[in-house]
């Protein structure tokens, strides 16, 4: 009886996990949204998204989902009002915009074994910086520069903050927040 109650409690203890993420709401924020597009014809745009990770300044394989970054990226420039077509095919268009998630992820790794090891019970963090670069280049493939923003984020790992995960705040937000941030910053340099 006493090995299956030491069963049930490590099972338990196992999934009751808890993370919660935070940013430190550090993005150039939008002024307005969509964006006042001139009057002139709106351009269309080839789409090129790649995603980078490095974790303590040690380059990793990225584990980034490359088509739901698109997927996000792609409508929130749709919804930018700027562009009369944004296509992740590859086929000609007026603009050509190459887009990096850069995730560097900082922490202790020994810190990270022990909450591990202790199934949660004691607390660790790290820190995610998430960088977006956009190259612009024009429909000749001339390169008419690059828009970069950043935003921090940090990240507890508690067995009691289980019951903090259904109020965090969707990644889906944060990129959209960090593409609009980007192409305002393109558009405020006048590459758009």
């Amino acid at each position: 009886m006493k090995k299956l109650f030491a069963l049930i409690l490590l099972i338990a203890s196992a999934s009751l996990q808890g993370c919660m993420t935070y940013s430190h709401h550090s993005l150039q924020t939008v002024d307005q949204w969509p964006l006042a597009s001139p009057e002139q014809e709106k351009p269309s745009v080839y789409l090129k998204v790649f995603g980078e990770y490095q974790v303590n300044d040690n380059p990793r394989v990225s584990t980034a989902d490359v088509a739901k970054l698109e997927q996000v990226i792609s409508q929130t420039l749709s919804e930018s009002g700027r562009f009369s077509r944004v296509t992740t095919a590859q086929e000609e268009s007026d603009l050509y915009l190459t887009v990096t998630l850069h995730n560097h992820e900082t922490g202790n790794m020994g810190l990270a074994v022990l909450t591990g090891a202790t199934f949660f019970l004691i607390p660790g963090a790290f820190d995610n910086t998430l960088t977006m670069s956009m190259a612009v280049r024009d429909g000749n493939g001339e390169k008419l520069g690059t828009a970069q923003q950043q935003e921090s984020l940090t990240t507890w790992m508690h067995l009691f903050l289980i019951f903090a995960v259904p109020f965090q705040d969707r990644s889906d937000n944060l990129l959209r927040q960090l593409t609009q941030s980007t192409l305002q910053q393109a558009v405020d340099k006048d590459l758009l």
